[in-house]
C-alpha cells in the first residue's frame, strides 16, 4: 500500500482538539476503510512545527519540508491563528427553576451493576426489586448486581437548575494546518 500527501485545515481550542475534529470529519465523510482511506483519519499527530514556519518564505516550501521530514501515517501540525480563550471571571450561566410547595419523597430499591453502578431495575418494594434483579442476572450470568435503597422525589418537577457555558464576546477557536502522509 502507498501513501498520499495531505494538507488539512481544522479549527479547535488547541492543536490536539483541531486534529481530533479533522479526524472525526474525515471519518464521517470517508469512513475508516481499514486504515487506508487516504485521509487524516488514518494518521497520527507527530508534533507541532509552528516554530519552524517563520524559516520559510511560502507555505508551499514549508509543506515540502514537512513532507520530507514525515513518515507514512504521520502528520505534523502548525498554528495559522491562535485561539482566543475565555477570560471572563464567571464562565457559566445558571437558570434556576424554583420549586413550589412541599416536596414528597418515596423510598425505592434500585438494582445496580457492581462494576459501573448502572441502574438495571427499580421498585418501591424490596422484594419485587430483588425478584427483577434475579431475573436479570439469570438472563445475563456474567453480571453481578447490588440492590440499594434510595429516595426519589415524587412528581414531575425534579429539575432545579440548568448550567450553560457563557462564551466570551471575543472567544474563538484557533486555526491549524496538518501536513503529512496518509496511507492509501
Amino acid at each position: 500500500m502507498g501513501a498520499i500527501s495531505i494538507v488539512v485545515r481544522a479549527s479547535g481550542k488547541s492543536m490536539q482538539d483541531a486534529f481530533r475534529n479533522a479526524q472525526k470529519e474525515a471519518e464521517d465523510e470517508y469512513g475508516h476503510q481499514q486504515g487506508y482511506s487516504g485521509h487524516i483519519n488514518c494518521c497520527s499527530l507527530d508534533g507541532d512545527v509552528t516554530h519552524k514556519r517563520g524559516s520559510f518564505d511560502e507555505d508551499d516550501f514549508f509543506h515540502t519540508w514537512i513532507l520530507d521530514n514525515t513518515t507514512k501515517r504521520d502528520v505534523k501540525g502548525y498554528c495559522i491563528s491562535k485561539p482566543v480563550v475565555n477570560t471572563n471571571k464567571i464562565k457559566t450561566v445558571v437558570t434556576n427553576f424554583p420549586q413550589k410547595g412541599t416536596r414528597k419523597w418515596e423510598t425505592v430499591y434500585i438494582a445496580v451493576t457492581k462494576w459501573d453502578r448502572n441502574q438495571v431495575c427499580e421498585d418501591v418494594s424490596q422484594t419485587q426489586c430483588i425478584k427483577k434483579a434475579r431475573e436479570y442476572v439469570e438472563k445475563n450470568p456474567t453480571i453481578q448486581l447490588d440492590v440499594i435503597i434510595s429516595k426519589r422525589l415524587v412528581g414531575d418537577q425534579t429539575k432545579v437548575a440548568t448550567i450553560d457555558y457563557k462564551k466570551a464576546t471575543n472567544e474563538k477557536d484557533g486555526l491549524y494546518c496538518f501536513v503529512g502522509w496518509a496511507p492509501d
